[in-house]
């Protein structure tokens, strides 16, 4: 199991984590932090060495294990530390999450740091990323692809800085899942020359291991993440 610190949107999965607050009018209550994803699926452009062409994954599912979150204020003095630690499937298609992750209350104040940490699920009957996508090749013909990843990666976004949340406001932690910063390096001739099963190109640790490999590695590249409130 791999575990990487991102000060930088990981490639993997390109966590981009925003906070957002929404006012409450109803009764006096505690902040409260609620997680969404946004799964981008939207054809991409791949590198290519002649004409570039396209790649776009529309449904699948992605398997968390455990999902944490930690903020800590001014010299410590308070803490807080939340998390769920079940398998929590999320619809690619959607972006909604069975079953659905709402998060309790915190304390209202103004917090030094937050970090949100999200672990993959690694020993289940499905593996922890299957999409199915559509490559198009340069003569404009479509191919229907799967991908596949099965590894317990932890996945860590840190803030530093104040952020505040007030009594009555709602949190919102953002999550953007997108696939084209996992293909960076994959190029269209890569594709073009990949291997079949059963008529699909299937992307997996077994099938077209040289494709995987690549994506594999996007692991270790990064851009910088902000956090907004």
């Amino acid at each position: 199991m791999k575990r990487f610190k991102l000060k930088q949107l990981s490639v993997l999965l390109f966590f981009a984590i925003i906070f957002a607050s929404c006012s409450n009018d109803d009764s006096l209550t505690e902040p409260k932090i609620d997680l969404k994803f946004n799964t981008i699926t939207t054809p991409f452009v791949l590198k290519s060495t002649s004409q570039s062409k396209s790649l776009s994954f529309a449904s699948g599912t992605i398997i968390l294990r455990r999902v944490e979150f930690q903020a800590q204020t001014q010299n410590d003095s308070v803490g807080i530390d939340f998390q769920v630690e079940m398998n929590t499937k999320i619809d690619f298609a959607t972006g909604k999450t069975t079953p659905d992750i709402s998060y309790a209350e915190i304390p209202a104040g103004t917090y030094d740091q937050v970090e949100v940490e999200i672990e993959l699920q690694d020993n289940g009957p499905e593996p922890a990323i299957r999409l199915n996508g559509t490559y198009i090749d340069l003569s404009g013909t479509s191919h229907d692809v799967l991908f596949e990843f099965n590894s317990g990666e932890n996945f860590e976004v840190e803030k530093q800085g104040k952020i505040t949340f007030s009594t009555n406001e709602s949190a919102l932690a953002q999550v953007t899942i997108d696939p084209s910063a996992w293909f960076a390096a994959v190029t269209n001739e890569q594709l073009s020359s990949a291997s079949k099963v059963n008529g699909v190109i299937v992307i997996s640790e077994n099938y077209n291991s040289d494709i995987f490999d690549i994506v594999s590695d996007g692991l270790d590249l990064a851009k910088e993440v902000e956090i907004n409130q």
